[in-house]
């Protein structure tokens, strides 16, 4: 319509405004709405990246750091004292409040009774016996029954083997006869901090440990604060081999091993998980105990912690690599049956008016060519110099000739032109009172206080714009019984 009113191409048959501006509004008007629930979804997910949560530091770590904030619901905020094997003064353990965006695996995490977990944790210890915890995956799987999930526990050996392998402060176990069923938080951070780098920052990894005979371990990987094996043992020969190296202690030195966490690359298989951890030997002449880790000992992001006080685990994904955002999709575009059948009509009506305006054009210039002569009284005449018709009075004589069009407009120019004139076909009228009925039928959702909660103070929110289904609902099946 616009190049047709404006330029010499061929004929509008109305201006462009009249039906640029509707359409404008009905743009306008839907982008807005998306718009809406694009910035609701943003905040949500702002929201949740930005949540605190409490990771495992040393305080000398902390001190001196005016951007890193201490978390003030655990211990009041102070610090924890422990012992650490072969120092004699005492280390202080602090909780540092975390951004779960800002969370890195190997982070030492603890999460509290109803909290949910921010990353996927390998389970290191809890307030239940034996150091198990108890996990709802409803956010994961739907399902609301509580999980069981365990600490991981030495293997059964043969009876024929000499002495402890690992140190027997290494995990809690909590089925032995002579161990007390649970253990404090207190215990929990000392033991953990025994084997990691909390207590052993300058630590090696007990991968490194000459006492096992495996070279393949001849690698420096990532310390953190307790140290993991990020997917190294998955990656090409070639890949291994351009990895820096470390020097292997001899046999008999006086290093500290820590703890390494080997794990699975990131999948999408939440009822998996394959792994194995590693912890330093007892002696330094000893060897390494491995531990083999199954779905039984992790924690997956977005379950929630049920009757546990608290755990504490080592962060095995974060962020991308979590087993949940492993298995997210895009959120696609969501339409309600009105929307479809609108948009049904509207091809259908499209497709007649593509029709009407193609038989129309075709005809135009077909009537145009073989009546031409005849078609004086709107401008058609091959001779440029001919008065108009009848104007034969003496006092019309200093009338001059008009300015005389000397062919019809080709097939195209009349099919553009059909276009400008049957655009109203199109109903754009009906998908601005569709929009609006919408966005009021969101608003009553929210003032309807038959769905309002009083004692949270919780109105309904609509949060997508497909809430005309909601007259189209028959039938409700649901495994929910209300009280």
């Amino acid at each position: 319509m616009f190049i047709g009113y404006y330029t010499p191409l061929f004929s509008s048959a109305i201006t462009p405004w009249t039906t640029l501006g509707p359409l404008a509004l009905v743009i306008s008007v839907s982008l807005a709405q998306e718009a809406y629930t694009d910035i609701q979804r943003h905040r949500s997910d702002n929201a949740t990246n930005r949540h605190p949560c409490a990771v495992l530091r040393r305080a000398d770590e902390l001190a001196g750091h005016d951007g890193r904030i201490r978390d003030t619901t655990l211990n009041e905020g102070k610090d924890v004292m422990i012992s650490i094997k072969s120092q004699p003064e005492k280390l202080a353990i602090a909780f540092e409040s975390v951004q779960r965006m800002n969370m890195y695996a190997g982070d030492i995490v603890v999460v509290r009774n109803r909290e949910m977990l921010p990353v996927d944790l390998i389970l290191l210890a809890s307030s239940n016996d034996g150091g198990s915890a108890y996990i709802e995956t409803s956010s994961i799987d739907g399902e609301t029954n509580l999980k069981l999930r365990n600490s991981p526990h030495l293997p059964v050996r043969p009876a024929s083997t000499d002495g402890p392998i690992a140190s027997n402060d290494s995990l809690f176990d909590g089925k032995n006869e002579d161990a007390p069923k649970t253990e404090s938080m207190l215990h929990a951070i000392e033991r953990i901090a025994n084997i990691s780098l909390l207590g052993h920052p300058d630590g090696i990894s007990a991968l490194l440990n000459p006492s096992n005979g495996n070279s393949e371990e001849h690698k420096s990987y990532r310390k953190h604060t307790l140290q993991k094996i990020p997917r190294f043992s998955f990656f090409s020969e070639a890949k291994k081999e351009t990895s820096p190296t470390t020097p292997v202690s001899k046999v008999g030195d006086s290093v500290s091993y820590i703890a390494t966490l080997s794990s699975e690359p990131p999948n999408t298989h939440v009822n998996n998980y394959s792994g194995k951890l590693t912890l330093p030997p007892a002696s330094t002449e000893g060897k390494n105990e491995q531990i083999p880790l199954n779905a039984e000992n992790i924690l997956l992001r977005g379950a929630v912690l049920r009757n546990t006080d608290w755990v504490i685990g080592v962060a095995c994904f974060t962020g991308a690599d979590t087993k949940l955002v492993q298995n997210s999709v895009a959120t696609p575009s969501k339409f309600s049956q009105l929307d479809m059948m609108i948009n049904r009509t509207v091809v259908y009506v499209l497709m007649i008016m593509i029709i009407c305006v193609l038989s129309l054009g075709g005809l135009s210039v077909y009537t145009g060519n073989k009546e031409f002569d005849t078609l004086w009284y709107v401008g058609y005449n091959k001779d440029d110099g001919e008065p108009w018709p009848y104007f034969n009075l003496e006092s019309s004589n200093h009338i001059s000739p008009p300015k005389w069009e000397e062919s019809t407009p080709k097939y195209l120019q009349a099919v553009f032109m059909f276009v400008t004139m049957l655009s109203n076909f199109v109903p754009l009228s009906l998908y601005v009172s569709v929009e609006i009925v919408t966005l009021m039928m969101m608003l009553y959702i929210g003032w309807d206080l038959n769905m309002y909660h009083k004692d949270s103070d919780t109105p309904a929110i609509a949060r997508s714009t497909i809430v005309t289904d909601l007259g189209l609902v028959e039938y409700i099946f649901s495994d929910k019984v209300s009280s």
